[in-house]
């Protein structure tokens, strides 16, 4: 079931061209039963009501909250499915779908009844919202009231059950590139599954064997998030949405093969190496009797400042072929190498793993048509190339891509997060011990460039699972806020003995003339588990306390993705002083705090040390 409560159907018809979908996979005749639920529309990064008038993206619904769906929830009745629609979303950024998680079984036609009902009801408080606002023009007094019925009756319908065969999704996907979903289940403000799903254009089936909780309905609320990945905004069509109980002696169906195409941008390119890169084959002419390439060499660095990564997938032997790669002076442009004598294509998925993106933004360059086809056949979406014409191929589409400061540097910010792996995989002390062998260093300092005061307020509209208060600032109140000299506002650099990470962090302290309260608070996750936050904080406590005060607090509101940052706070020993919904605020004694710094990052605070604003 689907909240159709903001459905703009006139627009949905106006700004969308009708999906002719195929007939669900999963037969309803199939299934016993279904679990209860109502997807509703909501914000990964909702910040009500702070966001209202602080967020860049805000768009107000009728009932004053941000509108993350285009047109709301749209039934399209070419949909079929259990429910007979297909639910029509265009998320925007940020959009996601979620639903709590209510154990109750109840039967497809009880299901089919409980939607037409609802359906009535959302059209009764539509008709009766213009009402409320003459009480309350800030909401809508109608769809609240629902709300709170909706959520009672959907707790005790149904029967409790645990035994689901599986959470399926099926899904249109009426564009042409591969949307990759988000599944998330949450238990209160933990996330206790995550699993993605690659969405093709075309239909898409997937089942997921999901374990449940005991007691869904119990103290502890949970819920299921569903969203396109990375902030993606797509237009995507659910028949199935559901955890389902299969009648007896059914199967689920078989997954839909892959109809995957690729992005429209190369991402990585993969090079083969004997008569590709290089002229001869190295295990019958050996490293004496090869040649290098020139054009791919030209290649090699015009793809790298145009910051198109690049790999390898060669049937070689890899130490005799990275010597000769060194002795060209080429190894470091190669990420992960697969040389060996495996699948291309089993190498291509493992090195995309590696490097965290998608196998539809790689391309392949290899001059044999049976490796090409291989990977071509296994992995449609990734493109393929023979070794000649070298010289046209950033002439095409997919190679257009900006050349800019920051993709002349990709290649290395990969590189250097290699190495840090592979130093963390050979070292044989504890981590702590890891950490100092890395050399890790922090400068703290005032933010005052245009370039280091935009990236403080993109880690701060971005930044998730570090993120004390989870506020947004536009860019003249963000101007204000470090033009105010009763606040404290600093930038965090963070370095390494392996490179640069680039300015990660940033944080305000306000209340300097009575206890000094950390407002904004925000760390990137590259930096995440290294200890950086620690040293940051300990910083400020200590300043706190020279500075003769007794406490330092922090401004907390609890989401659904800070818990990491959560933890920090608890280890630094802060306690709760006082908890309102999901605003804690949190106090650490300066008297009883073990502030020593424990030597395992360097701290360079003298930009700050001799900054006497309002005594901080």
């Amino acid at each position: 079931m689907y909240q159709v409560d903001w459905t703009q159907r006139d627009r949905w018809r106006h700004e969308e061209a009708p999906a002719t979908l195929p007939a669900p996979r999963l037969d309803p005749a199939d299934v016993a039963g279904v679990m209860l639920l109502h997807w509703q529309e909501h914000c990964v990064e909702c910040a009500v009501p702070l966001c209202y008038s602080s967020c860049q993206l805000y768009v107000a619904r009728a009932d004053r909250r941000c509108a993350r769906f285009a047109y709301g929830i749209a039934r399209d009745p070419a949909g079929g499915g259990p429910l007979g629609f297909g639910a029509d979303i265009r998320f925007r950024r940020w959009g996601k779908l979620e639903a709590e998680i209510t154990g109750r079984r109840v039967s497809l036609p009880a299901q089919a009844g409980l939607d037409r009902i609802d359906f009535a009801a959302a059209r009764l408080a539509a008709a009766a919202r213009p009402l409320g606002r003459l009480v309350d023009p800030s909401r809508s007094i109608a769809n609240d009231v629902l709300d709170k019925l909706r959520a009672q009756a959907f707790r005790r319908m149904g029967r409790p059950w645990r035994d689901y065969d599986a959470f399926v999704i099926e899904c249109f996907n009426p564009g042409e590139t591969v949307v990759r979903l988000s599944v998330t289940m949450f238990a209160g403000a933990v996330a206790v599954m995550r699993h993605g799903v690659d969405l093709h254009p075309g239909a898409n089936f997937c089942a997921i064997p999901m374990a449940l909780p005991a007691d869904p309905g119990g103290d502890t609320p949970y819920r299921l998030m569903v969203h396109p990945d990375g902030d993606a905004e797509a237009r995507l069509i659910f028949t199935w949405l559901d955890f389902v109980v299969l009648r007896e002696g059914a199967r689920l169906p078989e997954a839909a093969p892959s109809r995957s195409v690729p992005a429209a941008k190369v991402k990585c390119v993969a090079w083969d190496l004997d008569n590709t890169l290089w002229r001869g084959v190295l295990v019958e002419d050996g490293a004496a009797g090869l040649a290098i390439r020139p054009e791919a060499v030209a290649l090699v660095h015009r793809l790298d400042e145009r910051g198109i990564i690049q790999t390898i997938v060669s049937k070689n032997n890899h130490d005799e072929a990275i010597a000769v790669l060194r002795g060209a002076g080429l190894e470091a442009y190669f990420l992960h190498p697969a040389i060996n004598w495996g699948q291309k294509s089993a190498n291509l998925r493992q090195i995309a793993q590696r490097l965290n993106i998608g196998l539809d933004t790689f391309a392949l360059i290899d001059d044999q048509p049976f490796e090409r086809q291989e990977v071509a056949s296994a992995l449609p979406m990734v493109r393929t190339y023979p070794e000649a014409p070298l010289d046209a191929l950033l002439e095409r589409p997919e190679f257009d891509v900006p050349v800019t400061s920051a993709s002349r540097q990709r290649r290395l910010s990969y590189l250097t997060e290699v190495q840090r792996e592979r130093a963390l995989e050979v070292f044989s002390g504890d981590y702590a011990e890891f950490l100092r062998s890395c050399e890790i260093t922090v400068r703290i300092f005032a933010p005052s460039t245009p370039q280091e005061i935009a990236r403080c307020l993109e880690l701060i509209d971005r930044t998730n699972q570090l993120n004390l208060s989870g506020r947004r600032h536009e860019p003249q109140a963000f101007a204000e806020l470090l033009a105010d000299p009763a606040v404290l506002c600093f930038a965090i650099e963070c370095a390494d003995r392996f490179g640069s990470y680039g300015l990660v962090g940033f944080a305000s302290i306000a209340g300097w003339d009575s206890v000094p309260t950390l407002r904004d608070f925000v760390m990137s996750c590259r930096v995440a588990q290294k200890r950086v936050e620690h040293c940051v904080l300990g910083w400020a406590a200590r300043r706190a306390r020279a500075r003769g005060h007794a406490k330092l607090n922090a401004d907390l509101r609890v989401t659904a993705r800070n818990t990491p940052l959560t933890k920090v706070f608890e280890d630094m020993r802060f306690a709760t002083e006082t908890a309102e919904a999901d605003r804690r605020l949190l106090s650490l004694d300066l008297a009883q705090a073990d502030l020593d710094d424990d030597g395992i990052i360097g701290l360079d605070s003298r930009a700050l040390d001799e900054v006497a604003a309002c005594g901080a």
